[in-house]
């Protein structure tokens, strides 16, 4: 199954750049130019990553990524800057759950292994949430059965006490 990455940046030529660059990789990619209308897009689709340029109009990356976190909790979230303002960073990390900061310009190579471990930790993420819920229905079947057995015990108890003198 092919990944699906949201690119949000106010530039079109950034967003067709990583767009080709991507889709040459066999990921799925939706585009938009500014966080409302990510935010908009968000409502039918459910990208396992977002790509998001820090400064743009209106809404800068971190206020987007700090509204994607009730709307695609485990969606892994990459900021983009032409400011390597060492704030930023750590406000994008601290406080909209930024798995990386990345600055403009970037190496693609660089950015595409930032992207495939990104997409890793997801993969992970997913997969940590399929076992905890199997195992969770695990135990509720399994405690449904010790309840069962507890009853038939008792029953059995009951029954042997009347037998005895």
């Amino acid at each position: 199954m092919s990944h699906h990455i949201l690119i949000v940046d106010d530039e079109r030529d950034v967003r067709l750049v990583l767009k080709d660059l991507f889709t040459t990789r066999g990921y799925q990619i939706s585009e938009a130019e500014d966080g409302k209308e990510a935010i908009k897009l968000l409502e039918t689709e459910s990208p396992d990553l977002i790509i998001s340029d820090y400064r743009m109009p209106e809404m800068d990356g971190i206020e987007l990524f700090k509204a994607t976190q009730s709307i695609c909790p485990d969606t892994m979230r990459i900021l983009l800057t032409a400011h390597g303002d060492l704030n930023v960073a750590m406000d994008a990390i601290n406080q909209a759950n930024v798995y990386k900061f990345i600055a403009k310009p970037w190496n693609n190579n660089e950015l595409t292994l930032t992207i495939q471990r990104a997409l890793e930790h997801y993969d992970l993420i997913i997969q940590q949430r399929a076992f905890a819920e199997t195992l969770e229905l695990m135990v509720d079947e399994n405690t449904e059965e010790i309840e069962r057995l507890r009853l038939a015990l008792r029953e059995m108890a009951a029954r042997i006490r009347g037998l005895l003198p």
